[in-house]
């Protein structure tokens, strides 16, 4: 394997710090986990595994460099990106309105109806593009990965393709991970329709952060 053995442990040490630090699509796949179950989240975490090999390549294929060098083309996804996390934060926000208010109307003592789980496509396809319109991650391979880079050994591209999908391999590790434990512990407070409100709510204001600091970044790499 064209890696430097001890920049690859260097960098499987940065890339566990790195890959547990809350962002988008850890909040994703534990948002998705909470509310529509386990498998829910496994299919979030393959959309979003999915979008961070399709990074590594674009990174490898210096894609990804033409992008955070055009002006033009990072601001388009920037916008788009930060568009599509306040979509996903508004509807979370409706759903906290309506969930609420429906706990109100039915007393306490009503059972609150079970909400329609997303269907597997969409959940795949909202996590995969969530990870490709996010510049950030863009950034993020150009800026980290090539650091672990061993020029002398060649094959830079196919290096920089290998440490791009350990990392997503790692983050698929964690995220199935949250899945598992979050939809564990969330069963019996889902069955209260004002908690559920609360965790859309919370979910809401987060993405919406999360698309106020993605409209916020700027180009640089270094």
């Amino acid at each position: 394997m064209p890696l430097d053995p001890h920049l690859l442990q260097l960098y499987l040490v940065a890339a566990l710090v790195l890959t547990v630090a809350p962002g988008p699509d850890s909040l994703l796949v534990l948002s998705r986990s909470v509310m529509d179950g386990r498998n829910a989240g496994v299919v979030a975490t393959a959309g979003i595994t999915l979008g961070n090999l399709i990074h590594a390549l674009l990174a490898a294929a210096g894609i990804s460099a033409l992008v955070a060098a055009s002006p033009a083309l990072f601001d388009v996804l920037r916008y788009a990106g930060g568009a599509y996390l306040a979509w996903i934060g508004g509807r979370a926000l409706w759903s906290a309105l309506r969930t609420g208010f429906g706990g109100r109307d039915g007393g306490e003592d009503a059972a609150p109806a079970k909400p329609e789980s997303a269907p597997a496509h969409r959940v795949f396809l909202q996590a995969l593009l969530t990870n490709l319109l996010n510049p950030k991650v863009i950034l993020f391979y150009l800026a980290f990965v090539p650091q672990f880079v061993a020029p002398a050994l060649g094959h830079v591209a196919l290096q920089i393709f290998l440490l791009g999908s350990i990392l997503g391999g790692i983050g698929c590790l964690y995220l199935l991970g949250v899945a598992a434990l979050s939809a564990g512990a969330a069963r019996r407070a889902l069955s209260n329709a004002r908690v559920r409100a609360v965790l859309d709510g919370v979910a809401g204001v987060l993405f919406l952060g999360f698309a106020l600091r993605l409209l916020l970044t700027d180009r640089r790499i270094a």
